[in-house]
């Protein structure tokens, strides 16, 4: 009896039978299922920070969302902050950085060009944090950079101005991102569930330390977030227009003057 029993057992793990293909084929089925690569690992990063905010984050709990050890995962990374760093680098792949149709106009361009990259780091505003704390250089970063400062020289803007504009185009997308949740609690006390509102908050303010504030609580509060980015956007572009035309004319007067 214990001789048949020991056949019994070993018979289940005998390479080619039945039980030894099942057991074969759903570790196989498993592994195929659930493969780990860099990609994979960075766009489950981006999905756990848009869900759970970036102070969450830990490889540990990466690890888990894909169902995986952290072992695994260092054999791609070699720490959380390569992680983030590859995870800016792919959100600033969602904006489309396509090189413009010649006889696109600089102001249309770049104007098209913040809302897409403000959309982008909106959907992903907690990643946006990440933008504030050093100059991304990953390769989709660069080439965002190389396609907006090409646009801008090939349009006849002189090198500092074409930096600086990119510099300054950039700081504002970020801090619209960053800034969003302002409007929250602005002017609708049903966006938090708070009855007390910034709008509220200003008119009940006395009226002698301060008339202005008082005044203009409605106007202060009754832009949507869009609204204010687009109305600083068209100042910061109307500055540009006054800085090409000042530089147009100096170049207008050095003509002349050779030509003297």
């Amino acid at each position: 009896m214990r001789g048949t029993a020991r056949h019994t057992t070993r018979a289940k793990d005998v390479p080619g039978s039945p039980a030894w293909w099942t057991k074969k084929s759903s570790t196989s089925a498993r592994t195929r299922a659930v493969p780990v690569t860099l990609e994979r690992i960075v766009d489950a990063a981006i999905q756990f920070i848009d869900r759970e905010g970036l102070g969450e984050l830990s490889m540990r709990r990466l690890a888990s969302e894909l169902d995986t050890g952290t072992t695994t995962l260092y054999r791609h990374v070699s720490s959380k902050e390569e992680v983030l760093v590859l995870v800016v680098d792919a959100v600033f792949a969602e904006v489309e950085f396509q090189v413009p149709e010649p006889n696109i106009g600089w102001r249309e361009l770049l104007g098209d060009l913040a809302r897409s990259m403000r959309s982008t780091l909106s959907n992903h505003s907690h990643v946006a944090n990440l933008f504030a704390l050093s100059v991304p250089i990953g390769p989709n970063s660069l080439r965002a950079r190389e396609v907006i400062l090409g646009a801008l020289r090939n349009r006849g803007f002189e090198s500092s101005l074409a930096a600086d504009v990119y510099t300054a185009l950039a700081h504002h997308v970020l801090a619209s991102v960053l800034q969003q949740s302002m409007t929250d609690y602005r002017g609708d006390p049903t966006s938090n569930g708070s009855a007390t509102t910034l709008r509220s908050f200003y008119r009940s303010l006395p009226k002698q330390s301060y008339p202005h504030i008082v005044e203009l609580a409605n106007q202060l509060t009754s832009r949507s977030a869009e609204e204010e980015f687009d109305f600083a956007l068209n100042c910061f572009f109307d500055g540009v227009e006054l800085r090409l035309s000042v530089a147009s004319q100096k170049r207008g007067a050095r003509k002349r003057l050779v030509g003297t």
